[in-house]
């Protein structure tokens, strides 16, 4: 209670009535294979094709192992053609896949710049001078047309670092010149470095595409103004420069590395145990040529290309430095390359990092689509929150009200997609049709046969396939409906609302129908106990391809409507989610007449809408809240109960127009 302790005006906020706000019915989850992707955790949600296409790749053919899985992408795009906004995609990889990699070696290794001449055997210059000093070794290894030509390790005599030319000792064989596009630059080492391991992103032979160029980058640089003492230098800024860098430094010919490990004002302290001998005050003075000494923070960066779609990753180190670390930053920001934890050298050689013994392009390899996934696959694993895999993974994401595993029709996927459908209570499954061996078109009996699998509330069949233009081959191809159907579901409730039928709507996007099914057939399919939805063909009226059926695949007559079915788990979501407020208050009068009236304002919303029969709100619901609905005992244990009821629009299934002839004259 507030309290009031000397004569004043007081202000007081009262709690008014708490508005429901109808939740969302249209967005749509799918379970599938894929190009690429994440195989666990979270769905990923898409709102567009193309972006389905830059996360998931686009349409593939895996051959005829995987026949009858590759429709996942055709369902995306049908279900955004159709009207559809918003899809989570779960991916479903091929069991025994592998996922591209490459151990690439230490990247002491950079490339001609320009080819050599024949008539100057003693120079080349190089990419970049990164590690290369006077009396280092290298050797130039050209491989051109197959052939492999090397030459004697070099010793570096002298070079320039403002044309990246060495001087080298001895000359190369008269006449002979080295390629710049065939030719790599190779530090002779005493024993070779650590290699750094580099995965795709995800499994796949898709990551078997990828190259990734690393180069050397010194983004930061400074002049070097005094050595202070054996581990402290004064630079002439220290703007860039960070603890934990690594530093080369340039005299003109010989060069001193060492890590930051304090930096104040101008003055950089390194780490004593980093440098190959305590500093001293001529130690760092410029060298042959140069007149000034040059401070370059040592970092590299990865250029990732795959399909199109290119990745750039700069100022990346080996050290864990935050910001800096190549690991961290790849893993937290690429969608094409991660780093395992196995792969994590750091401190070993502050030039070392991720490069190809051609000094060019990274290629992994060994990636895999394995074998067609199992019905398990698609079900999927429970590893908990944020860990679930398949149709499990679409748990996670509440928003979810549509869910369908197109071209996937065994009855253990499908009947996980219904169980999930009946646990959750505010989602509603699309099932397609399960062709034949050999993909060939099921028959009426099949589809009988099929439907007489499930008796449900939560999910509705749809009869026949699709036939569409293959993308790939331009050929035309049969796919299932789901896809296309879970986007004129979306299409119907943002346009018109959850309470109108998703049926007699044209579906776009398609060529034809697998199997012409006539008013005949289709008195056998939809009434009960089939409540098999039919695709027609009205293009010989004009009409077009049109969904003409609305039925769930159930026994109970109340439900046997798809509007119905949803409009339930519209309004039965949306007062749960509206009503959270009330757990904990009070449980008296004062609350029950607040709950009532939520409820009330929502459910007449609903009901100008359109949702709900009546003339007036009394006959279209009531909502109520008191001792009739609550005993003491109820009460005393903490429970609130509401009573509300609707009646909902049902569809106008058979329009029926009776006509007869009469003998009296019209009359006005």
């Amino acid at each position: 209670m507030p309290e009031y302790l000397s004569p004043a005006v007081y202000i007081e906020e009262q709690d008014g009535v708490q508005p429901i706000e109808g939740v969302s019915t249209s967005t749509a989850g799918f379970v599938g294979v894929t190009v690429r992707g994440p195989v666990a955790g979270l769905p990923t949600l898409v709102t567009s094709f193309s972006e389905f296409e830059r996360a998931f790749g686009g349409y593939f053919d895996f051959g005829p192992e995987f026949l009858g899985l590759n429709h996942l992408p055709h369902a995306v795009n049908g279900f955004f053609i159709n009207g559809g906004k918003r899809l989570y995609i779960s991916r479903v990889p091929g069991d025994t896949n592998g996922t591209a990699t490459d151990t690439t070696p230490g990247g002491l290794v950079t490339r001609l710049a320009t080819d050599t001449s024949a008539s100057d055997l003693t120079h080349a210059r190089l990419v970049t001078l990164r590690n290369l000093q006077a009396d280092d070794h290298v050797q130039l290894i050209q491989v051109k047309n197959g052939i492999s030509t090397s030459s004697p390790p070099l010793k570096i005599t002298a070079y320039d670092r403002n044309t990246n030319i060495i001087t080298f000792t001895p000359a190369l064989g008269a006449g002979s010149v080295f390629q710049a596009q065939y030719t790599t630059v190779l530090k002779v080492l005493a024993s070779p470095l650590t290699s750094i391991i580099i995965n795709a992103a995800d499994p796949g032979s898709w990551g078997n595409q990828i190259t990734i160029t690393p180069t050397q980058t010194t983004a930061v640089r400074a002049e070097v103004v005094a050595v202070v003492d054996a581990q402290d230098v004064q630079l002439r800024t220290t703007a860039g420069f960070y603890v934990g860098a690594w530093v080369e430094f340039d005299r003109g010919q010989h060069k001193v590395t060492g890590r930051v490990a304090a930096i104040n004002g101008v003055i950089v302290s390194f780490d004593p145990s980093t440098l190959a001998a305590p500093l001293a005050t001529h130690s760092l003075d410029p060298q042959g040529a140069a007149t000034t000494t040059i401070a370059s923070v040592c970092e590299f960066s990865l250029t990732v290309s795959y399909n199109g779609v290119t990745e750039q990753f700069r100022s990346l180190t080996l050290e864990n430095i935050p910001g800096h670390f190549y690991k961290s930053i790849i893993n937290n920001s690429s969608g094409l390359i991660s780093i395992p934890d196995t792969s994590a050298p750091g401190g070993t050689d502050p030039n070392f990092f991720p490069a190809p013994d051609n000094g060019l392009n990274i290629a992994l390899g060994k990636g895999s689509d394995g074998v067609k996934p199992v019905d398990q696959d698609f079900v999927g694993t429970d590893n908990g929150p944020g860990s679930r895999t398949g149709i499990q993974a679409l748990i996670d994401i509440p928003e979810i009200s549509i869910i369908a595993a197109p071209g996937v029709a065994s009855q253990v996927v499908q009947q996980a997609l219904i169980d999930q459908c009946e646990l959750l209570k505010y989602r509603f499954a699309i099932l397609d049709p399960n062709p034949k061996p050999e993909d060939l078109a099921p028959d009426l009996n099949d589809i009988q046969l099929q439907r007489d699998q499930y008796d449900t509330k939560y999910a509705a069949i749809y009869y026949p396939r699709l036939v569409i233009s293959d993308p790939l081959t331009s050929l035309d191809i049969n796919v299932p409906p789901s896809g296309h159907m879970a986007g004129i579901y979306a299409r119907v409730d943002d346009s018109r609302g959850v309470q109108k039928a998703p049926a007699n709507e044209v579906i776009n996007g398609i060529l034809g129908l697998e199997v012409i099914v006539n008013q005949a057939e289709q008195d056998i399919l939809n009434p009960p106990p089939n409540n098999i939805n039919v695709l027609r063909d009205f293009t010989h009226q004009g009409r077009g391809l049109r969904v003409w059926g609305a039925r769930c695949i159930t026994s109970l007559d109340e439900w046997k409507y798809v509007n119905v079915r949803r409009l339930f788990i519209f309004l039965e979501a949306s007062i749960d989610a509206g009503t959270q407020w009330a757990v904990f208050e009070p449980n008296d009068q004062q609350l029950w007449a607040r709950v009532t009236q939520s409820i009330s304002n929502f459910l007449v919303t609903v009901w100008r809408d359109g949702a709900l029969m009546g003339a007036t709100q009394e006959q279209a619901f009531f909502v109520k809240c008191d001792q009739t609905t609550m005993t003491q005992d109820d009460i005393d244990n903490g429970r609130l109960i509401v009573l509300v009821g609707v009646a909902p629009v049902k569809p106008a299934e058979f329009v029926i127009i009776r006509i007869g002839q009469t003998v009296q004259a019209p009359s006005v």
